[in-house]
């Protein structure tokens, strides 16, 4: 009996971690401003925030994007709430750039629960430098095309958005369960010693 309920705790412990890190990690996607987009005019940029890069976010009904521009030169900063659309992936922004120059932007996601439980897994999402009045507006030689919406980067990880540490927590609670299995079942009861 001692063995079934200390299997069923590690079982339990690694399902647990395995749930855990099998939700968190959302994508974005979005096209930069249009190429020549001058000061003062409105941009609608449309947010695609998947999770998993596959799905709407469990929280897409409730979720409140938002999307930050930065001015590279002076760290000026202006934030616009995004609104759902029918679409429950999609998400849109009225940005306006208020002055010519170097704008980067970036998108915090608000992915805010997995299966109904609230899990700490929102993250901001980086893009490329944009030229906003002049020439040579639009996205630069750097930044993504304006045709193909873009994934973002991580501020966080400063790599893909992949959830690399709780994949290594999982395996070390898999490890962990594998070890303990096996000291329990190579571990000699009353019986067999008598």
């Amino acid at each position: 009996m001692r063995r079934i309920l200390i299997a069923a705790v590690l079982v339990g412990a690694l399902v647990q971690a395995g749930a855990a890190s099998a939700g968190c990690m959302a994508t974005v996607g979005l096209a930069p401003p249009p190429a020549g987009i001058a000061p003062g005019t409105t941009w609608t940029a449309e947010l695609t925030v998947l999770q998993h890069g596959v799905n709407a976010l469990p929280s897409a009904k409730t979720a409140l994007p938002t999307l930050t521009i930065v001015n590279t030169e002076t760290g000026a900063t202006r934030t616009f709430a995004a609104r759902g659309t029918k679409d429950p992936e999609v998400f849109v922004a009225e940005v306006v750039f208020p002055a010519a120059g170097s704008w980067r932007y970036e998108v915090y996601d608000d992915f805010s629960s997995w299966n109904g439980e609230p899990v700490p897994c929102a993250q901001t999402h980086t893009f490329a430098a944009v030229s906003v009045g002049g020439p040579a507006g639009g996205a630069t030689p750097s930044g993504p095309k304006p045709a193909e919406p873009a994934v973002a980067t991580a501020a966080t990880g400063g790599g893909e958005s992949f959830p690399v540490w709780p994949i290594v927590g999982g395996l070390l609670a898999a490890l962990a369960l594998s070890a303990g299995l096996l000291l329990l079942w190579r571990r000699p009861t009353r019986e067999s010693v008598a």
